[in-house]
């Protein structure tokens, strides 16, 4: 029966029965009846929007869940009460007068207070990230309303879904993180086109990114949903975020256990399976690690304005944009000599095979993603098949053709066209005999469909209650 289910692009965030030729109507209708603040209200991360008669209505987060947001509030009143922690008991604050007034401000200084928590001991994330709604970034594709909103300087955002994420903080790989670290300016300098955009890091600059390994005990939300796939690291606040834009810093958080199952679940059936004998010894998950630390921080690097104007191509360019610069900075780490050549070998080995597609969805960036660097790796000989169909990975050109598609994203970024992103897309985001013939091999040796939460210390917690 869930095959006969249709996912709509509002995903609850709009009525079910809006079409996106009807969206943009009643919004052109509204900006000609000069309801600006009505439409800016619409188009922001915030709101829940509803019918209103002929036009369309938005309702905060803060008063459409109330009952919800202010339970969530009172418990966090309750644990400020007993951390002993100062800079966690101001967070916990914070957040929860947030969470009970119609303020962006508020999650502003409570996300302001979040990114700089290095050295608490437990961590506490509500986290608010944009992939699900693929309503509101279609309007830049109607030139007609594109251009009222640029007359009336109206931002557009995807709607945020809320996640909250438990966990206690691992000091031993935390330090290995604030390691690489002190790297981030040169990763910043080396980026393309540097010089085109405002960077965020620089180094003459304090690095305003705080990063943690933990323990997860518990994850609910947006980031515990049943779904394909579990965030193993994030690195929040988006750039589109108040905090962000008047200059508040980034917070890494890693999901130690949750990295540990996934990587090693079924590791040896899926290398056989598909990847060429020779290249095993290349194989690991403590490599996957170290490109999923170089992925997030790659996130804190390159344009950050004007991104939301790219719609719904947006998030898979910002994905296909970090996967690159990761196999970029690789390289120059490896010639700074943080990383070794053999390491170097393990992390490239280690993402070929850990993101090779199950399948086409247009519809999700990370998918896509891996679709479009797979397709430009076999292209252009980074990636060849031996005579059972496996993969041999030539790696020089791996990471030459990373440095041309981290051109490329940069380029669309900046460029700011969303037909741009559509074309570029499109040309590598096909689903080949190739990528097909990998995905049939890993299926016949995995046969989970979907992710789910592992935490060992939240079963030691509880027995010892």
């Amino acid at each position: 029966m869930a095959k006969k289910i249709k996912t709509m692009p509002g995903k609850g965030f709009y009525p079910e029965d809006l079409s996106e030729k009807e969206f943009h109507q009643i919004l052109i209708n509204m900006l000609e009846k000069g309801k600006v603040d009505e439409v800016k209200d619409i188009l922001n991360q915030r709101s829940v929007v509803l019918r209103d008669n002929d036009e369309l209505k938005a309702i905060d987060y803060t008063e459409f869940f109330k009952p919800e947001f202010s339970k969530a509030a009172d418990e966090l009143d309750l644990a400020a009460k007993t951390s002993t922690n100062k800079d966690f008991t101001e967070y916990l604050t914070l957040q929860a007068k947030a969470l009970r007034e119609n303020d962006p401000n508020l999650d502003c200084v409570a996300d302001k207070k979040w990114a700089t928590l290095q050295d608490t001991p437990l961590e506490f994330t509500i986290g608010r990230e944009c992939y699900s709604d693929k309503m509101t970034p279609t309007v830049v594709k109607n030139s007609r309303l594109k251009d009222l909103l640029d007359k009336y300087n109206i931002p557009v955002y995807a709607k945020d879904n809320i996640g909250v994420r438990v966990g206690i903080v691992n000091p031993q790989g935390t330090q290995y993180l604030l390691g690489i670290k002190k790297f981030l300016p040169l990763m910043a300098e080396k980026m393309p086109l540097k010089e085109q955009y405002k960077q965020n890091i620089t180094a003459s600059n304090n690095v305003k990114q705080t990063m943690v390994d933990a323990h997860i005990v518990d994850m609910a939300g947006a980031n515990g949903a049943y779904r394909g796939g579990i965030s193993i690291a994030s690195n929040l606040p988006n750039s589109d975020k108040l905090v962000i834009q008047t200059g508040g810093g980034f917070r890494n958080v890693y999901n130690k256990d949750l990295r540990e199952a996934k990587y090693a679940d079924g590791a040896e059936k899926k290398l056989n399976a598909v990847l060429n004998n020779s290249y095993h010894k290349y194989f690991s998950t403590e490599a996957l690690h170290d490109f999923t630390i170089l992925h997030e921080n790659l996130h804190s690097l390159g344009p950050k304005e004007g991104l939301e104007m790219l719609g719904v191509y947006k998030n898979t360019i910002e994905e296909f944009k970090a996967d690159m610069g990761s196999v970029v900075m690789l390289d120059e780490l490896t010639k700074k000599g943080f990383y070794t050549l053999q390491k170097q070998k393990e992390i490239i080995t280690s993402l070929i095979v850990g993101y090779t597609p199950l399948g086409a969805d247009i519809n999700n960036a990370h998918v896509t993603r891996n679709v479009m660097q797979h397709n430009y790796f076999i292209q252009n000989g980074g990636i060849v098949f031996d005579n059972e169909g496996k993969m041999k990975i030539d790696f020089a050109k791996i990471t030459a053709c990373a440095r041309q598609m981290l051109k490329d994203a940069i380029e669309i970024q900046l460029s700011k066209n969303e037909k741009m992103a559509k074309s570029y897309i499109e040309k590598y985001a096909v689903w080949t005999n190739e990528l097909d013939n990998l995905a049939g091999k890993l299926k016949a040796v995995d046969t989970r469909l979907n992710s789910y939460l592992y935490s060992p210390i939240a079963k030691k917690l509880l027995k010892s209650l």
